[in-house]
């Protein structure tokens, strides 16, 4: 049992280590109503270099963007990209680490 559990925390940590030092996004996005927008604004976001991952929550009108420490996105440049497509960028949180999978 207890190298069942030593195993397991291994990978767990393990799988905690790949993510250390990335910072994931939180935009917030109005106007995106369709699975076409979705895609539209996660291919664009993951043009970015150092982004990983994206993901995208409709009903809340979310876009989660898993990325290098080293990748900066600024409210400039994310209200013009969401802007050329249509949407309205109203801002963005950042925290340590990603919930999303790459």
């Amino acid at each position: 049992m207890l190298k069942v559990v030593l195993i397991s925390a291994g990978i767990w940590l393990a799988a905690g280590a790949a993510h250390a030092g990335d910072v994931q996004h939180d935009l917030r996005v109005d106007g995106m109503t369709c699975p076409f927008c979705v895609a539209t604004s996660e291919k664009a976001l993951r043009k970015i270099d150092g982004v990983k991952a994206v993901s995208t929550n409709l009903d809340e009108g979310v876009i989660s963007v898993c990325a290098d420490e080293s990748v900066e996105l600024t409210d400039e440049q994310l209200r013009e990209m969401f802007l050329d497509k249509g949407f309205s960028y109203k801002g963005m949180t950042k925290q340590d680490g990603c919930t999303i999978e790459a």
